[in-house]
């Protein structure tokens, strides 16, 4: 019986099968790789602005403790250089941070007299507000009260801390370099961010270079030469995709916190000063008070005197009746006209002694007034110097503490 000869099953494609395959593959991979391209750019941006925000809080830390911005790096090495003319890197190293932002150009205001703002500034701000308190405290020379001299002592503490101060650099300092930055900000040599056209002043600019990892524009070169970066907001095209973050000093101020740290510190000079100058003029009327007691114990006296001589002319006037008296039997007419008149002495000295009492009384109690005002002059001053004393404590402390938190 012979067999049968089947047809062999095939296994695997076929050349039209494979064909098909390779065709739906290509137009998956075009269409997978159209979408990538898409959405390259909003998946690289935010990290690219997260980067120069995290930049920018590492440059303004570095100003809570060093008193002033870093200066650019010179390459990709990261350390700051503040001798050269061409340093534009961000200076990643001195900041603490990765290598990764090596590849950020940095540009620092270094332009305009007294605007440097990556040097130590002068130390312009004092506590005490650099004014010269002469004499320091004006008292009354021979006052021995206590509450006084204490309080007084405490000003002279509180004067002297605020004097050392003066020589004392740190962020206040700083601050109001950055203030005159921005009141001068029309100076010529001061970084800018612009073009040829227009321009603003700024404080410092980072620049990413974006997507294509090439710096275009100005901010090829940035602020060397030139002093000037490209407008942050300059828009995209295929010829320019850096992104960058420029910060103004008047931004700057606000967010380092500048005019409420100087604000609160120059608040309490000033009442320290009100409270200093205040002390001067009661003074015045301090020592008027005390003169006040002296005239008031000077009729005092004068009371008492005049109630003595009241007394010695009652005394006369009732001894010269009784004389009157004791001659009436030799001299009736003369005798009755002269116990009248006697009589009208004694009554008229009683009367003087009466009044005598009254102004004594009044004059004890002019006396106890003067004495009370004066009390409460001298309460006002140490009240004055206690005043004065814990405005220019808070004074020193905010200027002691700077910018730090």
């Amino acid at each position: 019986m012979s067999k049968r000869l089947l047809p062999r099953q095939q296994s695997g494609f076929s050349l039209v099968e494979l064909g098909v395959v390779m065709a739906i593959v290509g137009i998956i991979g075009i269409i997978a790789w159209r979408w990538i391209a898409s959405t390259r750019e909003p998946l690289q941006r935010p990290a690219i602005v997260s980067q120069l925000a995290e930049a920018q809080a590492a440059i303004e830390g570095f100003v809570l403790s060093r008193h002033r911005l870093p200066c650019a790096a010179l390459d990709a090495d990261g350390r700051e250089d503040c001798g050269s003319a061409t340093a534009i890197f961000v200076p990643w190293r001195t900041l603490g941070l990765g290598s990764r932002f090596g590849q950020l150009h940095y540009g620092v205001n270094r332009g305009g007299v007294g605007l440097d703002l990556a040097v130590l500034p002068p130390a312009s701000v004092a506590p005490d507000l650099n004014i010269n308190f002469s004499p320091s405290i004006p008292v009354l020379a021979l006052d021995t009260d206590a509450d006084v001299n204490t309080a007084a002592a405490a000003v002279t503490v509180a004067i002297a801390a605020a004097s050392d101060r003066r020589t004392q650099i740190n962020g206040l300092d700083w601050c109001r370099v950055v203030r005159r930055f921005a009141s001068n900000s029309t100076t010529a040599g001061v970084l800018e961010a612009g073009n040829s056209g227009a321009s603003i002043p700024v404080a410092f600019v980072l620049v990413h270079p974006g997507l294509n990892n090439i710096f275009e524009g100005s901010n090829v070169s940035g602020g060397v030469g030139g002093r000037r970066f490209d407008f942050p907001g300059r828009p995209q095209a295929s010829d320019f995709d850096d992104i960058a973050i420029a910060v103004g000093p008047a931004d700057l101020s606000a967010r380092i916190g500048c005019a409420a740290r100087l604000g609160a510190m120059t608040a309490a000079g000033q009442g320290a000063y009100t409270a200093y100058d205040n002390v001067r003029v009661v003074q015045e009327y301090w020592s008027l008070r005390v003169f006040d007691i002296d005239q008031a114990e000077s009729a005092l006296a004068g009371a008492q005197s005049g109630v003595t001589l009241a007394a010695v002319n009652l005394a006369l006037a009732v001894g010269s009746a009784a004389l009157a008296i004791a001659s009436a039997s030799n001299t009736e007419g003369i005798t009755i006209f002269g116990i009248a008149l006697s009589a009208a002495n004694a009554i008229a000295a009683g009367v003087e002694v009466g009044l005598a009492a009254v102004d004594l009384i009044e004059a004890q109690q002019a006396l106890q007034d003067s004495i009370d005002k004066e009390a409460a002059v001298r309460a006002y001053v140490v009240q004055l110097f206690e005043t004065f004393t814990q405005s220019m404590n808070a004074a020193v402390s905010l200027d002691v503490k700077g910018l730090n938190p």
